[in-house]
């Protein structure tokens, strides 16, 4: 059974969320990134054939996993999938869906574990802005949220460094995202390489 109107409910709400809570030093995981991680979900789990029933839960999760940045980010992803869960029980979605829609918002959580296909999905749509064509200024947005939990201002090498080493060690979980954003991802990979090595002749000799 498909719940169409109930998602489109959900993602009024979460937008509602965000524009009554969000914090502003929330620069990256927005609105803006759940819309972008529902789209990517629903090209991933078209293409590694979900069933409309499956893709409709995983786009459940893809809306709700970052809403508990409004409240903190430690443990944020548990306090996404007790967000999910309570307007989701308010809406009777069944049981059964609700554990896989925490299940998927759970498997974000870095370093990704992903235990089943809907849960690599989700995971690879999180993360698909790795191969993106505007990954530099993305990061930037997230180094802005990193420097806020960390309170310290990251120089330019060591921001660098950080988000070179995470490049360099993401793999993507499904056959799909990993074939689609290779080329992407490792441009992106090569481009911090050589701002790594310009940023580092800059040190005082």
């Amino acid at each position: 059974m498909l719940h169409k109107e109930l998602l489109t409910k959900a993602t009024a709400y979460v937008e509602g969320l965000f524009r009554a809570k969000k914090p502003d030093w929330v620069k990256f995981h927005t609105f803006r990134h759940a819309r972008a991680v529902a789209k990517a979900c629903q090209e991933i789990g078209a293409a590694c054939h979900l069933t409309e029933e499956d893709l409709e839960t995983v786009t459940f999760a893809a809306w709700f996993h970052d809403t508990g940045y409004l409240e903190g980010i430690d443990g944020h992803e548990e306090k996404s999938v007790q967000i999910a869960a309570a307007f989701l029980r308010d809406n009777r979605y069944p049981e059964e869906k609700i554990a896989q829609v925490a299940g998927c918002i759970r498997a974000t959580q870095l370093p990704q574990n992903p235990k089943n296909l809907l849960e690599q999905v989700l995971c690879d749509a999180d993360i698909a802005h790795l191969a993106s064509q505007d990954f530099f200024e993305v990061t930037e947005l997230i180094r802005s949220e990193i420097e806020h939990r960390m309170s310290v201002k990251l120089t330019e090498e060591e921001w660098l460094t950080k988000n070179t080493d995470f490049v360099a060690g993401h793999e993507y979980h499904t056959d799909y995202a990993r074939s689609k954003y290779a080329e992407q991802q490792a441009a992106n990979l090569e481009a911090l390489k050589k701002r790594l090595t310009n940023e580092k002749r800059k040190r005082p000799s």
